[in-house]
């Protein structure tokens, strides 16, 4: 019977599901490449720490605040509260995170909290995604969600208890129809006629301070990849988790899998696509990084320090492997 329908729409799902998953892999082993030649680490993104252990809805939501809290490794606890601060504008979720880390990365590079977007398509320049008019108002939506976003921080430890409690963008100015300045620079124009002031955003200078003081720097063409993942942001975001984890591991530890859950959203009804995604991800992983230790156990995933790092020690290109409070 299932034969059947599967014929008469034409497509075969099982077949589409094992292709997707091959191809994933095979972008893994590319990578792999890359890093066994040096060419992966000749370029890094540095991505705020708070947002890769606490990280965003998947799907649109109507809730105006999200909590999400993490672990870490020195025993201390994160948590992280997303808020959206405008009314009539929604929660950023799904991809947005990707919109973000590049705002953060780029901040964080020129050392200043202003961030110019020179154009409206600085951003899919530089993530390698087409310029046309839908990506242009995809990009629009995320940018008015992500300027409404409040986030508070509060990193707690034996000793103290540290928070911070703002907007993540204190201002911006961004044209009313970026498809109006994309279809000016199709025309030689670099910028709308009759704009002084340049496009950009403000990030809010404390919040700006806490991602220059808490950040994790990984390959930037590993980033650019698990943005093209198949799984959706929740396998994006796991690998993304077990890659810092590795990294930082000094010690053995155990991530228990209630600790993961508070980590990352459950809009999955079936609890069991969770455990599965985790190993995906492992999987993944190994591919990239075989001399990692990390496992799934009962208890949840296992991870030790590594037998060698994935990407050799060097200072000149902010690589290292111990994660202290300045990194």
């Amino acid at each position: 019977m299932s034969q059947m329908v599967i014929e008469r729409k034409g497509r075969d799902y099982a077949k589409e599901r094992k292709s997707a998953i091959e191809s994933s892999v095979d972008r893994v082993v590319a990578l792999r490449d890359d890093r066994d030649t040096g060419v992966l680490g000749d370029e890094v993104i540095k991505m705020a720490q708070a947002l890769i252990l606490c990280t965003l809805p998947y799907r649109p939501t109507e809730e105006r605040q999200v909590v999400r809290s993490a672990r870490l490794s020195d025993g201390s606890t994160l948590r992280v509260t997303f808020t959206a601060g405008i009314n009539g504008i929604g929660m950023a979720f799904g991809n947005d995170r990707h919109l973000m880390a590049w705002l953060f990365d780029k901040a964080i590079n020129s050392d200043t909290a202003f961030v110019t977007i020179k154009s409206a398509s600085d951003y899919l320049r530089e993530t390698g995604k087409s310029r046309n008019g839908d990506r242009v108002k995809e990009l629009a939506a995320r940018l008015s969600r992500l300027t409404g976003l409040v986030i508070g921080i509060e990193r707690r430890s034996s000793g103290s208890t540290q928070t911070v409690m703002l907007p993540m963008i204190a201002s911006s100015n961004l044209p009313n129809n970026l498809t109006v300045q994309l279809k000016a620079e199709s025309n030689g124009q670099k910028s709308i006629p009759g704009l002084e002031n340049p496009f950009g955003i403000q990030l809010e200078e404390r919040f700006f301070q806490d991602i220059k003081k808490h950040h994790v720097a990984i390959p930037r063409r590993l980033w650019m990849q698990l943005q093209g993942q198949k799984g959706g942001p929740q396998l994006q975001d796991l690998l993304t988790f077990f890659v810092y984890r590795c990294y930082c591991a000094q010690s053995e530890t155990v991530i228990p899998w209630s600790g993961l859950r508070e980590q990352f959203p459950q809009d999955d009804t079936n609890p069991r696509r969770f455990k599965q995604s985790v190993k995906k991800a492992i999987q993944q992983l190994r591919i990239l990084w075989p001399e990692i230790r990390i496992d799934v156990v009962k208890e949840g995933v296992w991870v030790d320090r590594a037998v060698q790092p994935l990407l050799p020690d060097d200072p000149t290109k902010k690589r290292i492997r111990r994660l202290s409070a300045a990194n």
